[in-house]
C-alpha cells in the first residue's frame, strides 16, 4: 500500500484536429494534458502525512487509418521535478523521465439481436 489518497489537478489541457496530407485527407487530433499529483500516504513521524508531488504531461496523437474503424495512437508522458526538490533549479523546464507508448484502437461492433 503506497498511499491514503491522491489528488490530480488538471492545470491545463488543448486539443486540436489538425489535417494530414500525407494520409490523403485523414486527419491527426492532438490533446495535451497538464497534471499535478499529490499522493499522502503514512510517514515515520506520528500525526503527519507524507507528501510527494509529481508534476506530468502527457501528449496523445490519434491518426485515422485507411479503415474507419481504426485508429493508430500514441501517448507521451513527461515528468517534470517540483519546485521544492533540490535538483529543479539545475534544469527547471527538462522532463527528468519520457514514457512513450504506442497502441491501435478498433471499434467493435456488438452484434444486433
Amino acid at each position: 500500500r503506497n498511499a491514503n489518497q491522491v489528488e490530480l489537478f488538471c492545470n491545463a489541457r488543448e486539443s486540436e484536429l489538425v489535417p494530414n496530407s500525407k494520409l490523403e485527407g485523414k486527419k491527426i487530433f492532438v490533446c495535451s494534458e497538464y497534471v499535478r499529483q499529490v499522493t499522502f500516504g503514512l510517514s515515520q513521524e506520528f500525526g503527519v502525512a507524507r507528501e510527494v508531488v509529481g508534476n506530468y504531461a502527457h501528449f496523445s496523437t490519434w491518426k485515422e487509418q485507411q479503415s474507419p474503424d481504426n485508429l493508430e495512437g500514441n501517448i507521451l508522458t513527461a515528468a517534470y521535478l517540483d519546485p521544492q526538490d533540490a535538483l529543479f533549479f539545475q534544469e527547471p523546464s527538462k522532463p527528468v523521465a519520457i514514457y512513450s507508448h504506442t497502441f491501435t484502437a478498433k471499434r467493435v461492433v456488438e452484434p444486433t439481436v
